[in-house]
């Protein structure tokens, strides 16, 4: 009898086990995560993944509507217009859309949208008015077809805003505008500004590429502003005023500034610009703009030093232009902490190696002279660590400037040299490669590397 009694208080023990066993199987673990977790998992989901997310549970429906990330990015878009017909497609996009806005409830801290070339959404205007009024903090628009969009004026109105990315946009704030309050970073393509912009103080970070109406952006710089990076490319309408209230700039980029009369009517004094900006790190500048810089009156001038300089990428440098050969050795004899050196030279795809040697005798012999004058022996680029060289094609002033930064730096550990695309003849490769190998270095564990 009393095994019995055993065995029976046994197996109920068991079963119940067994039952709490399935019930905690059933506890739903990941809607029982904190918010904030659940708005990661969402954020790395493509936007129709985390829509489906609400046939979980109510849970998981009330979390969507507030998902503070909306990404409209293309693969959003290559999900809901394959197999349908254009209007057809127009129609459903923009109504998808719409909807996402219009049933959300919380904020929207971020907005991507991006506008296919083939599919312009003609609701844009009304999608940014929407969030403009729920705290937008990142707001991005990619308009990838031809006609330019015109940012509404709600986007002005976008207080918050901390980043801004517009791509193939036009911006034409309103006259009264004084500015966003907390914007810090600013990445602009293709677009067209037509009136004159405030980011505001807060900005740190602003990169123009292959915008117009730039000259709009004066009030910008000014004493108060705080900006630690500037890129400007492909822009011809620069004001070197602006670089006189610089003084923060960690990183500066001026690349493919196009030649333009009004750009050989300025000479740049490349000192006074670079000392506007006397905690620069990196610098990444083309051969143009050191063409146009101010002639150096003495062939061994230096810079003002430039103390926290440790990148320098320098593209479409000329090597028969004595000029801009000068400005390269004064900005690395200027910047004793410089550890990598990045320099592109100019080349024609169409141009021979016998038409590279032969078509500017003069020029190439006055820049060997100079790399040979007896002062730079003195020279030591004492951290100096890595140095990719691009486009070399064997000329003695190319070997004279190798040979320098290798006999100059104790410091080294590689030489990157790629060569270009003129050199054909394997002979020429192994005597170019043969000279490197010959050439005394500063440092025992330099390496050469030619590809």
């Amino acid at each position: 009898m009393a095994d019995s009694v055993t065995n029976y208080l046994v197996e109920t023990a068991m079963a119940k086990r067994r039952r709490n066993d399935l019930e905690a199987d059933r506890v739903d673990r990941i809607s029982n995560l904190p918010r904030n977790l659940i708005d990661l998992i969402l954020e790395r989901l493509p936007l129709h993944d985390a829509a489906r997310t609400t046939i979980l549970s109510k849970t998981w429906r009330n979390v969507w509507v507030m998902h503070p990330q909306l990404v409209f990015d293309k693969k959003f878009f290559f999900q809901l217009v394959t197999k349908k017909v254009e209007q057809t497609q127009l129609h459903e996009v923009s109504t998808i859309i719409s909807n996402i806005l219009l049933l959300h409830t919380g904020p929207v801290l971020k907005f991507h949208l991006s506008i296919p070339r083939d599919l312009p959404l003609p609701y844009t205007d009304l999608w940014i008015k929407i969030i403009s009024s729920s705290g937008i903090r990142t707001l991005e628009i990619l308009n990838e077809p031809h006609i330019a969009y015109k940012m509404p004026s709600y986007m002005f109105s976008c207080l918050e805003l901390t980043h801004l990315s517009l791509s193939n946009c036009i911006l034409n704030p309103p006259s009264r505008f004084k500015g966003f309050r907390n914007l810090t970073d600013v990445k602009l393509f293709r677009v067209v500004i037509t009136a004159d912009m405030l980011f505001g103080t807060q900005l740190q970070s602003l990169d123009l590429a292959q915008c117009t109406g730039i000259e709009h952006l004066g009030c910008q710089f000014r004493n108060n502003n705080n900006l630690l990076r500037l890129l400007i490319t492909d822009s011809e309408e620069i004001d070197w005023q602006w670089f006189e209230c610089t003084k923060k700039v960690l990183v500066l980029t001026l690349v493919s500034l196009k030649e333009s009369p009004n750009y050989r009517k300025k000479v740049i004094s490349l000192d006074k610009l670079l000392g506007n900006m006397p905690d620069l790190y990196a610098i990444f500048i083309d051969g143009f703009f050191l063409k146009f810089s101010e002639p150096s009156p003495s062939p061994l001038k230096k810079l003002v030093t430039m103390e926290y300089l440790h990148i320098l990428f320098l593209t479409c440098v000329d090597i028969y232009d004595l000029i801009q050969i000068q400005y390269v050795m004064c900005l690395i004899r200027s910047s004793p902490k410089l550890q990598r050196i990045h320099i592109l030279l100019k080349w024609d795809s169409t141009e021979t190696l016998a038409a590279r040697y032969g078509t500017k005798p003069l020029a190439a012999r006055r820049v060997e002279r100079y790399l040979e004058l007896p002062n730079f022996a003195n020279m030591t680029l004492y951290q100096l660590k890595t140095v990719l060289i691009e486009g070399i094609v064997g000329l003695r002033s190319e070997l004279h400037f190798i040979k320098l930064l290798l006999a100059s730096s104790p410091s080294l550990k590689k030489i990157k040299l790629r060569k270009s695309p003129i050199i054909k003849d394997p002979k020429e490769e192994l005597k170019i490669l043969g000279e490197l190998t010959r050439f005394p270095r500063a440092s025992t564990a330099a390496q050469i590397i030619w590809t």
